[in-house]
């Protein structure tokens, strides 16, 4: 009997250990469960703040492209004149890439700024 007795508490002991160590498991989690939840609050902080970014670029862009609608369109003719190229040269350039027009039907568009961009990003190269 006495040895029964022995058994059983060991196996107290035992199940005591296990539940301690339960424990310790448990207020392990809920601190894990605790900062991942501080952090979600984070990224939900941030990912609001990235949606009031992106409207204001959308804000921005909406701007931009309405100002480009007070912009004056050059045709083909006047592009060609303002670089003082033939038609031929022209086409090359569209090839190349080193113009690249906005199409509306067959018609080849460009805004004076694109053009000065395009000659501005030239300058200082050297012609091969």
């Amino acid at each position: 009997m006495e040895k029964y007795f022995q058994q059983l508490i060991e196996q107290a002991v035992r199940t005591n250990d296990l539940l301690e160590k339960q424990a310790q498991v448990i207020e392990n989690q809920k601190i894990v469960l605790k900062r991942q939840q501080e952090t979600l609050q984070l990224i939900a902080l941030r990912m609001e703040r990235m949606e009031e970014i992106q409207q204001l670029m959308a804000d921005i862009l909406d701007r931009d492209l309405l100002s480009l609608l007070d912009q004056p369109l050059l045709l083909k003719p006047q592009v060609m004149a303002k670089l003082d190229i033939a038609d031929s040269t022209y086409r090359a350039y569209v090839d190349e890439g080193k113009l690249q027009p906005m199409w509306l039907g067959k018609i080849d568009y460009y805004f004076p700024r694109d053009l000065n961009k395009i000659l501005l990003a030239s300058k200082g190269k050297r012609r091969s």
